[in-house]
Parts: structure tokens; C-alpha cells; sequence
């Protein structure tokens, strides 16, 4: 039901817009108005046949038209099952032209002027929608989606505190894992592994381990070396990942030293804590921006002495789309409402020396932010 009022809600505001006709790529936009979920993406470039036209065709009144390639179009057909919303699937045959498939659906809309495209489609289907198309308007449609996405319904967050759960049984799983001489790409196959035992869909992003040791001129990234590098006394760790549940994503941070802490690590590792800590405290519905929530962040650390080793902005909105705005940034400015969700991950990175974050989701309330994860900030010592 809750699809039907979503769609209902955009498609009012298609008619406020002067929009005739929305495309949709799969992805988190097609998810959040209709319910059909993404698929994990390969990691390589593949092709259907059609695929470029393929996705969700929205206009002002009645139901989704959903375009699937013929080859794989039986997941499609599945997640329209009871979905009423959906109006019928349009299976792409290898005997028809994606192009002509396409005419087809768009004629089904009527006198088409205004088309709006999701953000993340395909140039090919841009250009194929202008060919048809070519005394219409064209326009994204960010300004429609993002700020009935920003705040999140009770459906919403009670499957972003199970993903936030869920992230936390996987940081508790894998820390017995770590042990001087375990490599940086075993740690992160255990991360998504452990995902996978918990029961997310998959991840919501490529999982990342950082280690960062004495003496060493930048951040090993994993995806740069290949996650070679193996643990060794001295070095700090930092963990990047979240999985996804139902649709929604979690998005977790945490950081560990190799062998005795140091005095300064144990200061920094502090430092980062009350850095979030502050910044939790004041998301206050209507209260404050997220760019004032940002620069409170900003300051305890620079009042440590450390302000140059915080590179990157606090945090992110996030739900269905693990990024999204608004963002806890310096170049934002949006008041924070009740229902907002957000990443908070302060940082105090030196490449050569040390580096320590943690990152947790949080829910803007009329009281502060509400932290949905629950494993410990304590410093994960390795011995």
C-alpha cells in the first residue's frame, strides 16, 4: 500500500511539474515508488538485449509500465506479482527493436511534452527518448523524488535499524578474525560473507578495510592493492561497509589498533567519539542545518589539534540510496526535520602515521539524533 500512496504523491507532483512522462532505470528510484528491487550488479560489463530501454515508464495518472530485456525479464515479471500499481511488464524480444518497444510504451502515454529522466539513466536511453521525442522538454527528476525521500516513513526506519543491526552482528563476527598476518582482502571477504550468513540482500557498497601503518606514505586502499597487505604490530585499521535489508541500507564505521595503542591513538581515538558525540546531540528537527551540524563536528576536532587530518565532509542522508542528500557538509544547508536519516563519521586520518573513524546511522528527532546501531565504540585492540 504503501507504493500506491508513494506513486500517488509523485505523480501529483508530476502534474504540479507539467510532467507527462518519467523514466526510471532500475535502481533505488524505481525501488522507492513501485517496490521493485535491484538486483546485485555484476562486477563487469554485461549486456542484455534492450537493456538500455528498459526500466520504469511513469506518467500522470495510472501505473507503472515496466520494459524488461526478454533475457532475465522473468524477475521482473515475478516482482510485478501482486503489485496493482504496476500496470503490465513489456518483455523485449530478440525478433523486435528495443527502439520500436520503446515507441510503443511511449505512445501508450498519450501527447508527451515534458519528460523527466532519473539521474542515472543510460545516455543511449536519453538520446532514443529525444529521437522520439524531439519537441519535448527535458528535465531530471531530483527535485520531485529526493524530498519525499528524505524523510523516512516508520516502514522505512524499522528496516534501516534491522540493516543497522545487521551491520553490527557482522562488525562482532569478524573481529575474532583479526590476527597479525591476516590480510587486508581476507578481512574484507569476511565482512561481506558474514552479510551474507545474516541475511542481507547483499552490500551497500563495495566493503572497505583501511589499514594505515607507521612510516607509510599514503592509505593502503584495497582497491588499489589489491588487499595484499597483511596486519603487522603498529598498524590502525579503519572499517567502510553496510548491507542491505529489505531495500534500505545500513552504512558502518569502526576503527582498531594492532598490538598496544599509543597515548596519542587513544587521544585521537577520543577526540573522534565526542566529535560525533556533538554532533549527534544537536540534530534537533528545525533546529539546526546540516551544514551548522558539520561545522560543530569540525570544531571539537580542530580544538584538538587535528583539524587537518578531518579531509571529508561528516555524513550523508540515507536510506534506499546509501548516498544521498541532503549531506552534513559544508556546502549544505538544509534544516533537519524529524524522520531525517544519516550517516555521522568523523574522521582523523594521517597517512604515515594513523588513521581512526567511526560512522553510525542516525534519525534527526525533536531531542537529538537517535543512533540505530549498537556495537561498541570502545577501540577494537588486535593482539
Amino acid at each position: 500500500m504503501r507504493y500506491q500512496l508513494r506513486l500517488t504523491e509523485f505523480q501529483r507532483r508530476m502534474t504540479e511539474a507539467d510532467i507527462d512522462l518519467v523514466y526510471l532505470p532500475r535502481g533505488a528510484n524505481l525501488f522507492y515508488l513501485a517496490g521493485i528491487r535491484r538486483q546485485y550488479d555484476h562486477g563487469t560489463d554485461h549486456n542484455a538485449y534492450g537493456d538500455w530501454a528498459c526500466g520504469g515508464y511513469i506518467g500522470r495518472e495510472g501505473g507503472v509500465v515496466l520494459v524488461a530485456p526478454r533475457m532475465g525479464g522473468s524477475f521482473f515479471v515475478n516482482e510485478a506479482v501482486d503489485k496493482p500499481w504496476v500496470d503490465h511488464v513489456r518483455l523485449i524480444q530478440e525478433s523486435e527493436t528495443s527502439l520500436d518497444v520503446m515507441r510503443e510504451v511511449v505512445q501508450g502515454f498519450g501527447a508527451v511534452n515534458h519528460v523527466a529522466l532519473d539521474e542515472r539513466s543510460w545516455a543511449r536511453t536519453s538520446e532514443a527518448l529525444h529521437a522520439l521525442l524531439p519537441d519535448a522538454r527535458f528535465t531530471l527528476i531530483a527535485d520531485l523524488i529526493n524530498p519525499m525521500k528524505m524523510i523516512k516513513d516508520e516502514d522505512e526506519l524499522m528496516q534501516m535499524r534491522v540493516a543497522s543491526a545487521l551491520a553490527d552482528k557482522v562488525f562482532d563476527l569478524v573481529i575474532p578474525k583479526l590476527k597479525v598476518g591476516v590480510r587486508q582482502l581476507e578481512i574484507m571477504q569476511e565482512v561481506d560473507y558474514q552479510f551474507y550468513k545474516v541475511g542481507a540482500e547483499f552490500t551497500s557498497f563495495p566493503t572497505a578495510v583501511y589499514i594505515i601503518g607507521p612510516e607509510e606514505e599514503k592509505i593502503p586502499s584495497a582497491h588499489e592493492f589489491i588487499g595484499t597487505r597483511a596486519l603487522r604490530p603498529g598498524d590502525s585499521l579503519m572499517f567502510d561497509f553496510g548491507g542491505v535489508f529489505d531495500g534500505y541500507c545500513s552504512d558502518f564505521g569502526r576503527s582498531a589498533f594492532v598490538g598496544e595503542p599509543t597515548a596519542e591513538y587513544l587521544r585521537v581515538h577520543e577526540t573522534v567519539l565526542e566529535a560525533q558525540r556533538v554532533a549527534v546531540a544537536a540534530m534537533k528537527t528545525l533546529l539546526i542545518t546540516t551544514g551548522e551540524v558539520n561545522a560543530l563536528a569540525r570544531q571539537v576536532i580542530a580544538d584538538a589539534g587535528y583539524d587537518d587530518g578531518f579531509t571529508h565532509r561528516l555524513g550523508h542522508a540515507i536510506g534506499c540510496t546509501v548516498h544521498e542528500p541532503p549531506f552534513l557538509d559544508v556546502m549544505d544547508d538544509t534544516v533537519l526535520r524529524t524522520g531525517m536519516t544519516f550517516t555521522v563519521e568523523p574522521s582523523i586520518i594521517y597517512p604515515g602515521r594513523f588513521g581512526n573513524r567511526v560512522e553510525d546511522v542516525v534519525m534527526v528527532t525533536a531531542l537529538g539524533g537517535e543512533v540505530f546501531n549498537q556495537a561498541t565504540h570502545e577501540l577494537t585492540v588486535v593482539e
